[in-house]
């Protein structure tokens, strides 16, 4: 969870609503946490092999699963956010090295690293995340030693600059750091105890995500001037608070390391759905063929060049955050109606479920989700670039015709991807 969100998208918070990025990142971690409960509160009932797309065909009929499964392509286009992020911090390091470069190069390297197996994929990201987190701890510490006197108080010059509507955008921009960890139950077919050991993870993950995150949004808004930090990476403020050595130990184990993690793990979650979605039938079967190591290696590749897609178009980070919120926020919806089914369309599950909680919170917990999620739509259309909207909005309506042709034609067969245990 805790990768390329943390350094790519506070610099830009800091853009948008001055001080008072690290409230606007407290706010984000809460209501990435609404926005997930009503998944979690679902996991309980049953272990889920195909992701979202395994509970989507159950609970809202077949066309529907396949188009949610096919269209999370439309979410690797923001792997170019990760390379170039990376890329600008490497950059710092190695000036004379042109930044595509890194940013082709770290989508390359994380692609191959995949295609050998989530076994090895696993050691690596446990090696670097230790790292990660022990960076991102002394950053965010360190400058919150060092920041001004009166950071507390809110009422100061610079605080809110934009007003509500940039703390809403801000918002916007950091809820791209805080909900994607529910991407975890992917890997639900892999667990031993998914019903007890995946809720509790995911229940666990905000409280640490409110303890960085927010100590690194204070240490970005609250050390130097926000002229000097906004729309910036967190180099700006590390090259104040630690000395020369240091400051370049930092961009390694901290802003690297978070968007290595991040590149690295995305491939196996986005291609355990996709081989599912595969599997039955709703593309060519030949997509998920494995390679030696279990890895289907053609969408290793398909994802690796739809996330070079934007890269070479030449948008910013900026553009292509607010795009792709716009994007997953549309078939997100569709997720939230998929959910508040499951207790009357999976057999036994509610009646299963690990956690006993009520009919009326549950739902309740998905209606203040589905509110989220159209602020999100709203103020993501703000910043998002309409023709790559109008793209990639044609792509998905072209993605569910796909589906329902694909169903009349008979090759589709959903096999169940779902288990009460």
């Amino acid at each position: 969870m805790i990768g390329a969100g943390i350094v790519t998208y506070v610099g830009i918070a800091v853009g948008y609503t001055g001080r008072a990025a690290w409230i606007a990142y407290a706010t984000a971690v809460l209501g990435g946490f609404l926005v997930n409960l009503p998944l979690i509160l679902m996991c309980t009932a049953a272990r889920i092999k195909g992701g979202n797309y395994s509970f989507m065909s159950t609970t809202c009929g077949d066309i529907l699963g396949g188009f949610c499964g096919i269209s999370q392509l439309v979410s690797v286009l923001v792997f170019s956010n990760f390379a170039l992020a990376l890329a600008s911090y490497l950059t710092v390091v190695f000036p004379s090295v042109p930044s595509w470069v890194f940013a082709y190069g770290s989508l390359t390297l994380f692609a191959v690293v995949n295609l050998f197996g989530t076994d090895f994929m696993a050691k690596v990201q446990n090696i670097l995340s230790v790292i990660l987190i022990l960076g991102l701890v002394l950053l965010g510490f360190t400058g919150i030693a060092n920041t001004w006197p009166d950071w507390l108080h809110i009422t100061q010059d610079g605080y809110f600059s934009d007003g509500l509507g940039g703390f809403n955008l801000a918002v916007m921009a950091l809820m791209g750091s805080t909900q994607g960890y529910t991407l975890i139950t992917s890997f639900s077919g892999s667990c031993k105890r998914p019903k007890r050991d995946l809720p509790l993870a995911l229940c666990g993950v905000p409280l640490v995500l409110l303890v960085i995150y927010c100590s690194v949004g204070i240490a970005m808004s609250n050390v130097l001037p926000v002229e000097e930090t906004a729309n910036q990476p967190l180099t700006a403020v590390a090259k104040v608070l630690f000395p020369n050595w240091l400051y370049y130990v930092f961009i390694f184990a901290g802003p690297v390391m978070a968007l290595a993690t991040t590149m690295n793990s995305s491939f196996g979650i986005f291609e355990r759905p996709l081989c599912q979605v595969t599997d039955d039938g709703w593309l060519p079967q030949t997509l998920s063929k494995r390679n030696k190591y279990g890895i289907a290696w053609k969408w290793i590749i398909i994802m690796y060049i739809v996330g070079i897609i934007p890269m070479a178009s030449g948008l910013s980070i900026a553009t292509i955050l607010a795009n792709t919120t716009f994007l997953s926020s549309i078939t997100n919806i569709l997720l939230v109606i998929g959910i508040w089914r499951y207790p009357e369309t999976m057999e036994g599950a509610w009646e299963n479920r690990s956690w006993k909680v009520s009919m009326a919170f549950f739902k309740g917990s998905c209606v203040v989700c589905l509110l989220i999620r159209l602020f999100l739509i709203w103020q993501s259309l703000k910043k998002a670039n309409m023709t790559m909207v109008i793209g990639s909005t044609i792509a998905l309506i072209v993605c569910l015709g796909w589906c329902y042709y694909r169903q009349k034609s008979g090759k589709v067969h959903v096999t169940k991807s779902w288990e009460l245990q």
